[in-house]
């Protein structure tokens, strides 16, 4: 029994370490802003969907934002789909 809990929980961690390609996959969608202000930029961009495991397209409104944001979908996809 202590064998299968032990056993478990490897499996569990090593799941949860393959989850992303990269960690910036697992960051949110990088919008425009902060919340607080709104940027006026207008740059087409891609974003990782870890729910759906696929690439979504966003305008990026130049600032804020972090790694989740790749400037083409096939960039997006190298980098995140799994």
């Amino acid at each position: 029994m202590k064998f299968l809990a032990f056993f478990l929980v490897i499996v569990a961690c090593a799941v949860n370490s393959l989850a992303y390609k990269n960690d910036v996959c697992g960051l949110p969608h990088s919008l425009n802003g902060d919340g607080r202000i709104s940027c006026e930029a207008y740059i087409p961009s891609w974003s990782y969907d870890p729910e759906h495991n696929e690439c979504v397209k966003f305008i990026y409104g130049g600032c804020g934002g972090n790694g989740n944001r790749f400037g083409t979908e096939q960039k997006c996809k190298d980098k995140c789909v799994v």
